[in-house]
């Protein structure tokens, strides 16, 4: 089995087919998850110790500025780009996997209260473009929603998607008339907080139901004065939290898959 760690990544550098460096970017860039499938083969043999001032263990090498700016500025970008690219499909691939029956208990469990929760009544105006008119306390008002089928039975309230739009890390939708939540599985917040809770149950019931009440309450607060308002309110929330969780730690569970 291929060993994925982030030390792992970076030059491979031989001297006369021997290994005598391996994992980092030679103080080019720093190693991160992101980049933990690249591996770069730098290869010479004795002719060039001078050039590449070795050392007399013939263990180490120092690049010229020359060749190191080149290979910062030149080299690395399409390498380092191309196994970002592919590190993240195979996230989402693996992220879709696991995000499958994570939201179970919570269809179970907000479907149990969602009749007298629900702050607003919808009715659909047109299937196909998804336009649908809320009344509320607000009055009534006209917006387009995702009107969905649910992904397997019971799924009617709580649905991780594979994308949504502008990158929110989530949206209201209505799913076979349910008010409903969809959540961005590929969103870092649900992949850096989410997947590391999957074991426990109570922990995702709780993000869940938080963000159906934000959907819900939305609803039952919209008007075409807070319209807009709502709109960029998830757009910012779900760019502040891609940045929130930019430090935090690989999920364990994640990097054992990939």
């Amino acid at each position: 089995m291929a060993r994925l760690r982030n030390e792992m990544q970076g030059f491979y550098i031989y001297r006369e087919n021997r290994l005598i460096h391996h994992g980092d970017y030679l103080d080019m860039r720093r190693v991160e998850p992101h980049t933990t499938l690249l591996r770069i083969e730098f290869s010479f043999d004795h002719k060039l110790d001078e050039k590449f001032n070795m050392d007399i263990k013939k263990s180490r090498i120092m690049l010229d500025s020359e060749l190191y700016y080149w290979l910062q500025r030149s080299f690395l970008p399409a390498p380092i780009n191309a196994a970002d690219q592919r590190y993240r499909m195979k996230q989402r691939i693996v992220t879709e996997k696991l995000a499958k029956s994570a939201h179970d208990a919570s269809n179970v469990n907000i479907q149990s209260k969602e009749d007298e929760l629900h702050m607003s009544d919808i009715i659909i105006t047109d299937k196909e473009t998804g336009q649908v008119a809320v009344t509320n306390r607000q009055g009534t008002i006209t917006i387009t929603l995702p009107i969905i089928d649910p992904s397997k039975p019971d799924e009617l309230v709580v649905q991780p998607v594979d994308g949504i739009q502008d990158g929110l890390l989530w949206e209201p939708a209505l799913i076979n008339g349910h008010h409903a939540v969809r959540i961005n599985t590929g969103h870092s917040y649900y992949y850096k907080v989410y997947l590391p809770n999957l074991v426990s149950g109570v922990t995702i019931q709780g993000m869940d139901s938080l963000l159906w009440a934000l959907s819900e309450a939305e609803l039952g607060t919209i008007n075409q004065h807070t319209k807009q308002h709502f709109a960029e309110l998830r757009f910012e929330v779900s760019r502040l939290l891609r940045r929130l969780v930019e430090d935090l730690p690989e999920p364990e569970a994640v990097e054992q898959l990939l």
